[in-house]
């Protein structure tokens, strides 16, 4: 019985080696070493993170932090870590013993049998790495979801300062085409254009007057969208979108798909998948043989208690569990291609995301450098033929409309620049300045693992 008692301690010690670090506490940390923010110390979607200001406009740093505190997805996420605990400590404890009585009626004997499986010990290990690693496997889950959640809400923020940026050029179109229609209709009471021409000034300021009051729904509504994902309760009529310096120059490819492989969440999920479901098929192998300890008390009137040691096994004739090891093994084979599958699919990201970012860039050098300086340099000379005499004013009127357009699209090429940025800190797994470090702790992480 010593013998008993002292080798289920040792195998209930041994099943409690396995453990996992990706708690909530892991996860909070990881978010603020990626996203360079820190979360809410209990995310309830209650007040605003410490230092966020509405009135003043929203920063990305701002954006991401408020999406990390307030957003209802994030906060439902985290329960699955929660869950995976439970899971890993259920998975730490043996199968409870069973005990049978039957009283005597007449002359029989009272019988009281203690039942002990003994199959939960040997198979706790297994079971516990198992039950580990997929608590690994749902933290690293939950941090992708979070930093897809922290994607999102920065595109909703590019796309509001864009719609702002929009209001802005169609105000100044609008005004620009009211005054071409203003100097038209005088042109044609004096009888220098046809009545045709000043209609279609006045088409034009009509459809430019139009185009304003869609950019400022689009800008209504980018907020709605925004605050809808940032969970805000506080009116957003006047949030504003505030951006810091952009982002001029990436690292290499080759170092961000590196950054990705090392970082990226989503990808420490796959390889943990991997070995909760080869834990998982030890598990199943050693369920094999089912073996149970049986204590058996007898009371007999007249001589009293007597005790009884047997066990009993399950005789595997028949059914050596062929199905649930032929499932986990399918697991692992399954497990292993979508790791595969996620490595290409991660690669493809980046390098999409890094091409998009430098193609955007190379249009903004050129529109800025070229396209923008080449519409200045038109308006200064419209407004010094004006001033000479040279030129009427609608002359400066209609190059005033280009370059308005081309700030328009000028700023359509930014918002592009900054959504690629956006996905390509998504697609490594962290902001780009914080990437570095990230990767380093993760190499390690991995290798004492």
């Amino acid at each position: 019985m010593r013998r008993f008692l002292s080798l289920s301690v040792a195998l209930f010690a041994l099943g409690g080696c396995a453990s996992s670090t990706h708690n909530r506490a892991w996860l909070d940390r990881q978010w603020r070493d990626r996203t360079g923010t820190t979360p809410c110390a209990s995310p309830t979607g209650g007040a605003l993170p410490q230092g966020v200001l509405l009135a003043d406009g929203l920063s990305e740093i701002e954006v991401v932090s408020v999406a990390l505190c307030r957003n209802p997805t994030l906060r439902a996420e985290r329960t699955r870590i929660d869950a995976a605990f439970a899971t890993l400590d259920e998975a730490r404890r043996p199968a409870n013993p069973q005990l049978s009585m039957m009283g005597p009626i007449g002359v029989i004997t009272a019988v009281a049998t203690l039942l002990v499986p003994l199959e939960s010990l040997w198979q706790m290990p297994s079971r516990t790495e198992a039950a580990a690693r997929e608590a690994d496997m749902v933290g690293e889950s939950v941090l992708m979801r979070g930093l897809d959640v922290v994607r999102d809400a920065r595109l909703l923020h590019v796309e509001l300062g864009l719609a702002e940026d929009r209001v802005q050029v169609r105000r100044s179109l609008a005004q620009t085409a009211l005054e071409l229609a203003r100097i038209a209709a005088v042109r044609a009471a004096s009888g220098d254009i046809s009545p045709l021409e000043e209609r279609v000034f006045a088409a034009d300021a009509t459809t430019s007057a139009d185009a304003l009051q869609g950019a400022e729904a689009e800008v209504r509504m980018a907020r709605a969208r925004l605050a809808a994902t940032l969970a805000l309760d506080e009116p957003t009529n006047e949030v504003r979108a505030v951006f810091a310096a952009d982002v001029t120059a990436l690292p290499s490819l080759g170092a961000l798909l590196g950054f990705a492989r090392d970082a990226r969440p989503d990808a420490r999920a796959s390889e943990r998948a991997i070995t909760a479901a080869a834990a998982r098929a030890r598990w199943e192998r050693a369920r094999l043989v089912n073996l149970s300890a049986l204590i058996e008390t007898q009371w007999n009137q007249p001589a009293g208690p007597a005790l009884r040691l047997g066990g009993r096994v399950d005789l595997p004739l028949f059914n050596q569990n062929q199905g649930g090891i032929g499932r986990a093994d399918a697991e692992v084979e399954r497990v292993t291609a979508m790791n595969e599958q996620l490595a290409r699919t991660v690669g493809m990201e980046v390098t999409l995301a890094h091409e998009r970012f430098e193609q955007a860039a190379r249009s903004r050098r050129t529109f800025e450098g070229e396209v923008m300086r080449a519409l200045e340099g038109a308006l200064d000379a419209a407004r010094r033929g004006f001033e000479s005499g040279d030129q009427p004013y609608s002359v400066v009127l209609d190059v005033l409309r280009r370059v308005a357009e081309a700030q328009l699209r000028q700023a359509e090429i930014v918002a592009e620049q900054r959504r690629a940025l956006c996905e390509l800190e998504r697609a490594i797994g962290a902001r780009l300045e914080r990437a570095p470090q990230v990767a380093a702790e993760a190499r390690t992480e991995r290798g004492g693992a």
